[in-house]
Formats: structure tokens, C-alpha cells, sequence
């Protein structure tokens, strides 16, 4: 997705340095998890190079529902093979798994490829329309599932419509939650008052869901914001039906 260009916090930013780092493993570079040692100085130190001196000062562990905090991450760095490591510095302190997670943004949303919803009315796709009759309109509320990435997460997205404005070609419009149907249905119904070639246009509302496939409680999450889809309708003619005598 485009969003891997987004704003992102310095938290998710360094743990995307440390899983690049995972996956190249730069002999220059060394991570660990640990404990944040209970103290209060001006170096954060963690038990990593062995155990805690006695606690001095408080460190805050995050309450994470039912999932288990993750430990502090740390790095350490060296100029070159051989050289000795510096001290280790933590990236990032005590964090929920769902910190760790990318989140599937509205702009990350609307650039997924959504098939728009098709427009089907009654009288006929190819029948004309009687002035004064009017027309019976619906669409097929389908699903639509995605399979997509975000920063190197593999990611799953379902998306609904949940709107829809119909827009009829001669300045009235209808917006509804409502897909409509056929005859006998009657949520999505417009009657033209005049004659001419008109075409109907429909913007479709998409909300949508999405599931990390590193988030070990494979969780659904909704996306914040929506998307949407337009499609027009073939040009149909409204004619009037006149009446004459016959000998």
C-alpha cells in the first residue's frame, strides 16, 4: 500500500529498523530484548550483560489486556568486526503487541482497487423509460476481500458497502443505506418528469476491516474512515407515450 509512505510514530519506526535488521542481520549492529532494570540514574540499563542492581527508582509496565507486554528492545553498534560494542541503548521500552502492529489508515484504505458496484434498474438495462413512471434501481451488496501488504506485514482487508447515493441524471438524487432490489422492492425508485437521455450515476460508501497476520490473536480491526466507488449507468431514453387514433 501507498501508506508506507505515511507519518508513523518513532516507536513503530525503530521496530521496523530492528526487523530490517532481523532479515540482514548487519554484523555492525546488535539487538536484544531485555528487561529494563529498576533504576534511577541517567543511563536506562537493562540485564542483558546480567542481573539488576537493587531497585532505586519505578518503571512503568503497560497493562495490555489479555495479551502479555513485550520486554524492551536494545541496540548496540560497533565501527567494525572486531571492535569493541557500545553501550546498550534501548529503542523501545515496554510496549503492547498491538503497538508493534502497522495500522491500516483511511488513505491506506481508498487506495485499494474496490470494484464498484454495478447498476441495475428496472424497466430493463436496454428498455426505455415512460415519463411520469418512473424507474426502480438496486445493486448487489457484495463483500470484496483484499490480500495486501503494509510495511512488509502481510495483511487481509474486507470491505462492505454501507451508502449509497443514486444520482439520476436530472438534478434529484437519493441516498440510502438501502441496496434496493427488483419489483416489488421499492427502496431505490425515481420518477422522471420529463423527457430526454439521462444516465444515472451511483457513489458507493465502502467501510472495511483488516487482520495482521503477525498479530497472534488474529484479531479483526476496524479501519477508521471509508472508501469510495462511482459507476454510471448506460445513457437510457424517457420518452412519452402518446396515444393516437386509428381508422
Amino acid at each position: 500500500m501507498g501508506g508506507d509512505e505515511a507519518v508513523i510514530g518513532d516507536r513503530f519506526r525503530r521496530y521496523l529498523l530492528y526487523r530490517s535488521w532481523k532479515a540482514h542481520k548487519d554484523p555492525l549492529v546488535d539487538y536484544a530484548y531485555a528487561r529494563l532494570c529498576n533504576v534511577d540514574s541517567q543511563y536506562l540499563e537493562s540485564d542483558i550483560d546480567g542481573e539488576c542492581s537493587p531497585p532505586n527508582g519505578t518503571v512503568v509496565i503497560p497493562g495490555c489486556g489479555d495479551d502479555e507486554p513485550v520486554m524492551p528492545l536494545w541496540r548496540r553498534t560497533r565501527v567494525a568486526v572486531g571492535s569493541p560494542w557500545s553501550n546498550w541503548e534501548m529503542r523501545i521500552g515496554w510496549a503492547c503487541p498491538d503497538d508493534l502492529l502497522p495500522a491500516v489508515t483511511q488513505e491506506d484504505f481508498r487506495q485499494l482497487k474496490i470494484d464498484p458496484t454495478v447498476v441495475h434498474r428496472q424497466p430493463g438495462e436496454s428498455g426505455t423509460v415512460l415519463v411520469n413512471k418512473g424507474i426502480i434501481g438496486w445493486v448487489e451488496p457484495d463483500e470484496r476481500t483484499f490480500r495486501t501488504s503494509l510495511f512488509g506485514f502481510g495483511i487481509d482487508v474486507v470491505t462492505w458497502p454501507v451508502e449509497y447515493t443514486w444520482d439520476f441524471g436530472d438534478g434529484e438524487s437519493l441516498t440510502t443505506s438501502s441496496p434496493g432490489g427488483p419489483y416489488p422492492n421499492r427502496d431505490v425508485q425515481h420518477v422522471y418528469e420529463q423527457v430526454g437521455t439521462f444516465t444515472v450515476t451511483l457513489t458507493t460508501v465502502w467501510k472495511g476491516k483488516y487482520r495482521v497476520d503477525e498479530d497472534e490473536d488474529h484479531e479483526w480491526r476496524s479501519i477508521d474512515g471509508t472508501a469510495l466507488t462511482t459507476t454510471t449507468s448506460a445513457p437510457f431514453e424517457v420518452t412519452e407515450l402518446r396515444s393516437r387514433l386509428v381508422g
